[in-house]
């Protein structure tokens, strides 16, 4: 018996390495530096780069109530720091809260922004989906807990019906927000012109969803199909039959700081697409340059470049250990070949 297994052991080696081999071989993966994110973050759904500071992080809950519920809550964002260390609590008012899945940093029209997605769908029962644009926190703030409010928000819907969407992020490069469809195997990418957002100054007499509700809706415009995220590993690959594609679901994504590189974070693995000069991102995403496994299959949800561009952060949902990981990006992503 154990001579015959090891032999099936070895003809099922044979068989994943073709369909793996490609990937895991362009993969350098350092070893993650992990850390805890404060006890208040329970539910991380979201990372970002601040663009006034390179050593503070935005991030944020994925939603406090059911999406369902009528309960008024305040939502939160959260500033930390690379070793997880809370630094600054943005309050928000004006805002609601449905299912928020990402966040992003960016300078738009020469101001400091942060862009947060409530794009959540997981019954695809929503008929549309908002973006708000909340005025990023001055490095002052920090060590404290602050109002904040939009001053402008996106509110959209896609073409074709509804789509779960938890991966959004700012393109400098084009003036858009890219967002990545969640339950499509393969995902789509949509796309979304900044300029489309709408003023959302406080109004006499009418409350937050009644304001949300009279804003214009924009639709999303296709950019193109992402190559399948296939497994990065024999484990992954093994446990394919099992989990089918949920481990190799888009849960996040991140856009390097020189615009070329586009991180796509799932359950499993990272992916990195290149976008070259005279190129556009729906001849990028039909394959990735390379790619990596994370630690451990687990819900990581949110990500973020450091400012250098060598280096992911990413956070995963829940409380204690290694909620927040530092990861090196392979030389492939950096360089954008494979």
């Amino acid at each position: 018996m154990p001579r015959l297994t090891s032999r099936a052991l070895a003809w099922l080696c044979l068989a994943i390495l073709p369909g793996w081999s490609s990937l895991a071989a362009q993969t350098a993966p350092g070893p993650p530096v992990n850390t805890d994110l404060p006890a208040v973050i329970d539910e991380a759904s979201g990372l970002a780069l601040s663009t006034r500071e390179g050593e503070l992080l935005w991030t944020h809950n994925d939603n406090i109530n059911d999406p369902g519920s009528m309960e008024r809550v305040t939502p939160y964002v959260f500033g930390i720091s690379p070793s997880g260390d809370l630094r600054v609590q943005l309050r928000l008012e004006g805002v609601t809260q449905r299912d928020w899945e990402s966040i992003d940093a960016a300078r738009i029209d020469n101001r400091e922004m942060l862009i947060v997605a409530d794009t959540g769908d997981n019954r695809a029962s929503w008929p549309d989906y908002v973006l708000w644009f909340i005025p990023e926190a001055s490095p002052a703030t920090q060590g404290k807990e602050v109002e904040a409010s939009p001053d402008a928000l996106l509110r959209y819907r896609y073409p074709d019906g509804p789509a779960d969407t938890e991966s959004m992020v700012f393109d400098p490069r084009t003036n858009r927000i890219l967002l990545l469809t969640k339950r499509e195997d393969p995902p789509r990418m949509f796309s979304l012109p900044a300029d489309a957002r709408q003023p959302f100054p406080a109004e006499p007499g009418l409350s937050d969803r009644r304001r949300l509700e009279s804003a214009p809706v924009e639709i999303a415009d296709p950019v193109g199909t992402m190559a399948r995220l296939q497994p990065t590993d024999p484990i992954n690959w093994l446990l394919l039959p099992l989990t089918g594609s949920q481990t190799n679901r888009p849960t996040g994504m991140a856009l390097s700081p020189d615009g070329s590189t586009l991180a796509v974070l799932t359950y499993a693995s990272l992916y990195f697409f290149h976008r070259g000069a005279r190129s556009d991102w729906s001849e990028a995403i039909t394959r990735p340059v390379t790619s990596r496994s994370l630690p451990r299959i687990d819900q990581w949800e949110g990500l973020a470049f450091s400012a250098d561009g060598r280096h992911l952060y990413v956070v995963r949902e829940g409380t204690g250990p290694d909620t927040l990981l530092r990861l090196e990006v392979p030389e492939g992503a950096r360089s954008g070949q494979p």
